[in-house]
């Protein structure tokens, strides 16, 4: 067997991050092979992740990436066992390499099985299992691009908004910003009418038509009371259509309305997150 030295162990330590016992512990096992301790390494871990995975992860980070030119973006959801390790610096650097991955990727919606077992990212992700020894689980994935990205993570990074805007707001104004906690707050389902499922809007048209000839209402206003009741629908889950909650005048106006003010007239994408949500 060959003699394992110090300079072997801090080399290895220094790639993966784990207890220097541990490097020891895999060199023994590979006769000194650096590459083989770290092949080692990560089955001795998949193995305990593998003995955990039914541990429940109600904890986590949203994280995400928006590169330099501002028109790309990856976001993420990344769950773990306990709060204070969704806190942990490392965790937290492991979520922010993963949204990193998602926005260099070409699918707005990739596996997170696949981005999970990167091999660029394994190494890394195995390293940080090691030290925190919690199950860790990557479960969403997206992508956005777009003329102008903006996003929005909660302090707590349990929550967070990406967005693609078609221009780039020409108030001084924190209009991406604001926008962003505001579509956190009011949880729209769809960016305006054309993305909001037809069979919810036909379920509240129905029920609207139905209670109005219950109530014993002419006729004649019947249809005027169903699509009142459709717009307010529309109003309350449409982004566009919502009224915006961070403006100066308290929600008064709304969204489409204070973005075309700054010179932007759509939003182009938008994602949504929330961990265990």
């Amino acid at each position: 067997m060959a003699a394992i030295t110090a300079q072997a162990v801090k080399e290895l330590r220094q790639k993966t991050d784990l207890p220097m016992m541990e490097c020891k512990q895999a060199l023994s096992a590979c006769d000194g092979n650096l590459e083989s301790a770290m092949d080692w390494l990560r089955k001795k871990h998949k193995g305990k992740l593998a003995e955990r995975a039914d541990r429940t992860t109600g904890e986590g980070r949203i994280a995400i990436y928006i590169d330099d030119a501002g028109k790309t973006g990856g976001m993420i959801e990344l769950q773990c066992e306990t709060a204070p390790v969704g806190k942990n610096e490392q965790f937290v650097d492991l979520a922010n390499a993963f949204a990193k991955k998602v926005a260099e990727g070409s699918e707005k919606s990739p596996d997170p099985k696949a981005i999970r077992e990167d091999p660029q990212l394994d190494v890394l992700f195995l390293g940080v299992y090691g030290r925190l020894r919690e199950t860790m689980n990557l479960t969403k994935c997206r992508r956005v691009t777009g003329e102008c990205l903006t996003s929005y993570v909660h302090h707590d990074g349990k929550s967070g908004v990406l967005m693609a805007l078609d221009a780039k707001p020409s108030s001084d104004k924190n209009i991406g910003a604001d926008l962003c906690m505001h579509t956190l707050f009011s949880m729209p389902m769809a960016i305006d009418r054309s993305g909001v499922p037809a069979d919810q809007v036909e379920k509240v048209r129905k029920e609207a038509c139905e209670m109005a000839k219950e109530e014993g209402k002419p006729e004649q206003i019947i249809e005027k009371i169903t699509e009142g009741k459709v717009n307010a629908f529309y109003a309350e889950r449409v982004l566009m259509e919502q009224l915006h909650v961070k403006t100066d005048d308290y929600g008064k106006t709304k969204v489409g309305e204070v973005l075309k003010q700054a010179g932007v007239n759509a939003v182009t994408d938008m994602a949504i997150m929330k961990v265990g949500g």
